[in-house]
């Protein structure tokens, strides 16, 4: 791995104010991983944010997270029982973290705002990746 979980942070947090959204800021700085490129990175993860198109479904660092699963583990359809089982244990971890995987739920008073919930998407999705 070329970056530090903190680096990842760091990244997110600075392609946050940029104004890319939850799950862009999860794929984008995984690009030493999965090796798209930014854009396609970006583009790729784009319509995730704001739980889905802006419908407050699953949140999108969450959508990140799967996003990434796939991207290293899924090569033929053979896969799909171990990475399913890999992306709901990661869901799960998330939710165990923070009470759900709804943006919704997520984004009601007096919650974690926006950036530690891709935060805590990073350092769960770069343990499982190491």
């Amino acid at each position: 791995m070329k970056y530090t979980l903190e680096q990842r942070k760091e990244r997110a947090r600075e392609l946050h104010r940029q104004g890319f959204n939850c799950s862009q800021c999860v794929v984008m700085v995984f690009d030493d991983i999965h090796g798209l490129s930014q854009d396609v990175a970006a583009r790729t993860s784009a319509g995730f944010g704001g739980g889905m198109g802006g419908m407050r479904q699953v949140c999108g660092a969450v959508s990140g997270m799967v996003m990434l699963e796939g991207l290293v583990k899924y090569s033929h359809p053979s896969d799909k029982p171990m990475l399913y089982a890999d992306v709901k244990a990661a869901a799960e971890e998330y939710k165990a973290l923070n009470g759900s995987v709804i943006c919704g739920d997520l984004l009601k008073p007096g919650r974690k705002p926006c950036i530690e919930l891709i935060e805590d998407a990073i350092t769960i999705i770069d343990a499982r990746l190491r």
